[in-house]
């Protein structure tokens, strides 16, 4: 009898132990043996993941923005202009995801084991570092940009005019309730929400904050910002080359029109230096620059080149017409000139808008309208 419940006792444990031997990963069955996922569950789609810890300049935590490409080619996005680059490869084997982001170092390999609770929108990543979570989509965000560039300013100082540089931003999304830019590691600025001529909301500088000039321009920097949007708190990065722009010469800059005939010319001179385009733009008698009159199409110019602009009611313009203009008001002009960042086509390039560099301006009164 005891011999018949050894022998039982011994069968049950040989069962046990290869029901165990067949949950970790036995020969055949188990939910983890049937997951796959396959090259073409990530392939031609950005994934998008918030690692946001703080708003500290330092914290490297901003969204992460990937592209899986065929050839294991690896993308990453600069979310804040859309910008792809070929930053490594990345490879799948066994549900072992691969990165190889040389943008972060160029050894670094990042290595990740795909959960099955993992869809094709839906990417759940786990490491001997921890966990991370990919979206295909995240609402909140579609629709936000951020743009940090240069101005040279040519404005009048103790009565003789003078060009100095300083910084300005421009943050869009229709879900933002928050906005700081992070200039570097000890200068940060909260933004403040404001429609632009085309009535979008966005975020700029506070009117307190819009004069702090500077002479030289070293370029070349990582400008951050931190935003809210639908609650959640994501930081963007937007990188600032090295090329400044040189200023605009109010000496050949003339406004001239017959009275109250709906005409004005606007004559200036573009800066001595290619690539760069110029916008005209006609303010009203409280030379509110976020809300002009009018706004020229972009104007081409050659290096030094003397330009005319006639402005009437008919006028190829990105806003209205000159109609509106009130009669006997004073209104002032104002001419920008800017160049794009680098590697972006003038043209060709459908996020060029949200990608300026440098900005040169000049606004001036021209007159009773």
């Amino acid at each position: 009898m005891k011999y018949s419940i050894y022998k039982k006792l011994s069968f049950a444990l040989a069962l046990l132990g290869a029901f165990s031997l067949f949950s970790c990963g036995g020969s055949s069955g188990g939910d983890e043996e049937e997951f796959e996922f396959k090259p073409s569950d990530l392939t031609n789609k950005y994934w998008y993941a918030n690692p946001f810890l703080s708003g500290d300049y330092k914290r490297d935590d901003a969204l992460i923005v990937y592209r899986f490409e065929g050839g294991n080619v690896l993308k990453k996005q600069e979310f804040s202009g859309r910008r792809d680059e070929v930053v490594g490869e990345w490879s799948l084997i066994d549900n072992q995801l691969i990165i190889e982001d040389e943008s972060i170092d160029p050894n670094n390999r990042q290595e990740w084991f795909i959960q099955s609770n993992s869809k094709s929108n839906y990417l759940k990543l786990n490491s001997s570092n921890g966990s991370r979570e990919f979206y295909t989509d995240i609402d909140a965000i579609n629709d936000i940009t951020a743009d940090a560039y240069v101005v040279n300013e040519l404005r009048l100082v103790n009565g003789s005019y003078e060009s100095d540089y300083k910084m300005e931003y421009a943050v869009y999304g229709d879900q933002l309730s928050q906005v700081k830019v992070l200039s570097d590691e000890s200068t940060s600025f909260d933004l403040d929400a404001f429609a632009d001529f085309r009535g979008e909301k966005v975020y700029y500088l506070k009117e307190s904050d819009r004069d702090h000039y500077f002479e030289n321009f070293t370029g070349n920097q990582t400008v951050k910002f931190v935003v809210k949007a639908d609650g959640e708190n994501y930081k963007l990065e937007d990188q600032l080359y090295t090329s400044g722009i040189k200023a605009l010469d109010n000496f050949s800059t003339t406004a001239t029109h017959a009275s109250q005939s709906g005409t004005v010319s606007i004559n200036w001179k573009a800066i001595d230096e290619d690539n760069i385009y110029y916008y005209i733009e006609i303010l009203d008698k409280n030379k509110n620059e976020y809300l002009p009159k009018f706004r020229s199409t972009r104007q081409t110019a050659s290096a030094g080149e003397e330009k005319e602009i006639v402005i009437n009611a008919s006028t190829a313009n990105e806003l209205q017409t000159l109609s509106e203009l009130e009669v006997g008001e004073d209104y002032y002009v104002k001419i920008s000139g800017f160049k794009y960042e680098d590697d972006i086509h003038p043209d060709n390039s459908s996020n060029k808008e949200i990608n300026i560099q440098a900005v040169t301006r000049y606004v001036f009164k021209a007159g009773v309208w």
